[in-house]
């Protein structure tokens, strides 16, 4: 109870912040998204709250900002909330009283930030990457994950007994993970479904995403449940972390899939032929994110369009990816 009541306080001190933080040179809209009055691309301050930096994916949308600002001119404001809502909330105040004139948020937990994140949109335009709270703000740049999560989930199939029931074991992201987590669990699930999979989900375990996270958790799972068919990751890193867990234990029945991100090394994984135990992953680019989502942060921020003038999701490219059409989406120079 002392840590709920640490950060229940931690939310509402944050919260308080902001409402002083009653910024200027911005409108507000009738739907509560503030527009830019807008200035040229070298002066404008663009901040990005990033919610971890512990996953390779999150790096790699990390980088492509940074690569944006260098080649548009921009200043850049990052910050890393290291997976803690109250200090993401806290980074953001840091942000507004810097001259913030457009934030670009990566929201850790959409239900308890909502609030506040409202407050901040009040005042200059918000545009959320990956993770965003729906109502609030510009728009939200994201893959599709339910659908990116379908599309591996059929390509699994095909390596799963049709007329038996699959037991599976989820890595999931953890009790912040509201929203961009289920929808890809409940996209690879209806995958198995489409292609005439039964399953059922013996064990859900928290790995929030990391790689070294997800080794105990994997760990933890086939000590209780052995007879796992499928350790789904939510992403790739998680993925990975059960399938060093399988290789180490000499487990060569269960698979392993994941329901989005194309990380590189999972794509080797994949590579090594249609009878790996890594079977698919979907496609879910942080540059192609990233990138969109400060092309829209500096076209409001300059002027050139109106908060208001987006739709409320703007969605990356999705696609499953599995042995027969590795090839495509591999890419050794990527960073992620």
């Amino acid at each position: 109870m002392k840590t709920i009541h640490k950060r229940a306080a931690g939310l509402l001190a944050a919260a308080a912040t902001v409402a002083l933080l009653a910024g200027c040179g911005s409108t507000t809209t009738t739907s509560g998204a503030a527009e830019s009055e807008g200035k040229p691309v070298g002066d404008l301050t663009i901040g990005f709250l990033q919610r971890q930096l512990d996953a390779p994916y999150y790096t790699a949308m990390q980088e492509e900002a940074k690569a944006v600002a260098k080649e548009q001119g921009f200043k850049l404001l990052v910050q890393n909330a290291g997976g803690d809502p109250v200090t993401q909330l806290n980074q953001a105040q840091t942000m507004l009283s810097q001259g913030a004139d457009v934030i670009v948020a990566n929201v850790l937990s959409p239900s308890t930030e909502k609030e506040q994140f409202q407050q901040i949109a009040d005042q200059v335009p918000v545009v959320f990457l990956d993770t965003g709270i729906p109502g609030v703000g510009v728009t939200s740049v994201t893959s599709d994950n339910v659908k990116s999560g379908e599309l591996s989930g059929e390509i699994a199939a095909g390596r799963l007994e049709e007329g038996s029931t699959v037991k599976v074991g989820v890595l999931n992201g953890g009790p912040n993970d509201e929203v961009v987590g289920p929808a890809r669990q409940k996209g690879f699930l209806q995958g198995l479904e489409t292609a005439g999979i039964d399953y059922d989900v013996v064990a859900s375990t928290s790995a929030v995403y990391a790689q070294d996270k997800a080794v105990p958790a994997t760990e933890s799972m086939l000590a209780a449940h052995p007879d796992i068919d499928l350790v789904l990751g939510l992403n790739d890193s998680m993925a990975l972390g059960a399938l060093t867990v399988l290789k180490d234990q000499g487990n060569t029945t269960a698979l392993v899939a994941a329901a989005s991100d194309g990380q590189k090394e999972a794509l080797q994984a994949i590579q090594e032929g249609c009878d790996s135990q890594y079977v698919s992953t979907g496609l879910n680019s942080p540059n192609l994110a990233a990138e969109r989502a400060f092309e829209i942060a500096v076209s409001i921020g300059t002027g050139e369009s109106k908060a208001s003038s987006y739709d409320d999701n703007e969605y990356t490219k999705a696609a499953g990816i599995g042995c027969e059409n590795v090839d495509e989406y591999y890419d050794p120079k990527s960073t992620f």
